[in-house]
């Protein structure tokens, strides 16, 4: 089978990787309009349950990743001066640079084409040449726009404003820190991914520039610099798709699903795609088949996460109206964002399964 992937991101590089374990017969070529090591963004989450899918898509894969992850299990929060920790979900966190250089790598060694700085052919020309077509694109998805009419793209974006940001110093776990200012409330997310470093991600109505981020929470930075790398504000953008494939063109990962940051399972669900797509393929006798069988079996997951990220970017947004609480009555509500999710839907997220009872997406 020929197999042409755009998008050098984790869920294409992971679909790529496993498509050619399954079979060396595929010829799989991969296009990323960046070049290699030109990325975005700091550090990804990873719950157990994505070491899980590397391992059977590829246990190389999972091996090589094992020895990066930092531990995200005691989650802390700081207001008011003061502090509360408790232990939380079982998560890691991995530079993003470290996890596509391992991909990279992995699809070298496997035998697939890596097109960097190229931008893709048109999707007409794709379809015609290839016998799959695998938009990996992203959540603004090149593929999906030029086939807009065929997938029912709907985007909502959600508040709070946020910016991603990094921090010249490893938080102890996932790190929540709260500064109230004039302005109102400004939040920040924080976790380790490698030595020395942890994402920042910070939300905030008023949009502070880094130098007034810096000054909120200098004393839990404890001196050290906040890093920028495309770093902008903005409001999240929810992505669905009525249908996920059009002919021989199938969405996969941010192309055709966003899950708000706030639940951290973007990148699970991207790996978890890729693994369902290359079964699918696998198994089912034909490619139109194998892209409803695909669908199938994802979108229920991907509506009960996209759910919860709803619930909680609620939560977030609004903290500013909520009463003043303790450190402790916080980190509390944090874990079930209020009440709003339960701990069998966190049980469950964490897995990439739906919890019992529970049908489709959730409103």
């Amino acid at each position: 089978m020929r197999i042409a992937v755009v998008g050098g991101g984790p869920a294409g590089l992971a679909f790529a990787a496993f498509a050619r374990r399954t079979a060396r017969a595929h010829q799989v070529t991969v296009w990323e309009r960046r070049h290699g090591e030109d990325t975005y963004g700091f550090g990804v989450v990873l719950p157990p349950a994505a070491l899980d899918t590397l391992e059977q898509g590829d246990p190389c894969l999972a091996d090589g990743l094992r020895p990066h992850l930092a531990d995200l299990s005691r989650v802390t929060v700081h207001r008011h001066g003061r502090s509360h920790t408790l232990r939380g979900p079982a998560l890691g966190a991995v530079d993003r640079r470290t996890l596509l250089g391992l991909l990279r790598g992995r699809c070298a060694d496997l035998g697939v084409r890596l097109r960097y700085g190229e931008l893709a052919p048109p999707a007409a020309s794709l379809t015609t040449g290839y016998d799959l077509v695998v938009a990996a694109d992203g959540a603004r998805s090149a593929v999906r726009g030029e086939l807009a009419a065929h997938f029912g793209t709907g985007v909502d974006r959600l508040a709070p404003h946020y910016t991603w940001l990094g921090a010249q110093r490893a938080f102890d776990g996932l790190t929540f820190l709260v500064a109230d200012c004039p302005h109102g409330l400004v939040t920040a997310h924080a976790y380790p991914y490698a030595p020395g470093r942890s994402t920042f991600l910070v939300e905030a109505a008023h949009r502070p520039d880094t130098a007034e981020v810096e000054r909120l929470f200098r004393r839990e930075l404890e001196g050290t610099r906040l890093l920028e790398n495309r770093s902008r504000w903005q409001r999240f953008p929810l992505v669905r798709n009525d249908r996920w494939s059009h002919g021989n063109v199938v969405l996969l990962g941010d192309a055709a699903h966003t899950a708000h940051y706030s639940v951290g399972s973007g990148t699970r669900l991207a790996l978890d795609d890729a693994l369902a797509l290359i079964t699918a393929v696998r198994d089912a006798p034909s490619v139109p088949a194998a892209l409803k069988a695909y669908e199938v079996a994802r979108r229920p997951v991907v509506e009960h996460t996209q759910w919860m990220g709803r619930a909680s970017a609620a939560w977030f947004a609004g903290l500013g109206d909520a009463p003043d609480t303790s450190p402790e009555r916080f980190v509390t509500d944090l874990l079930t964002r209020g009440g709003r999710i339960s701990l069998a839907d966190l049980a469950a997220d964490g897995a990439g399964r739906v919890p019992a009872g529970t049908v489709g997406n959730r409103s």
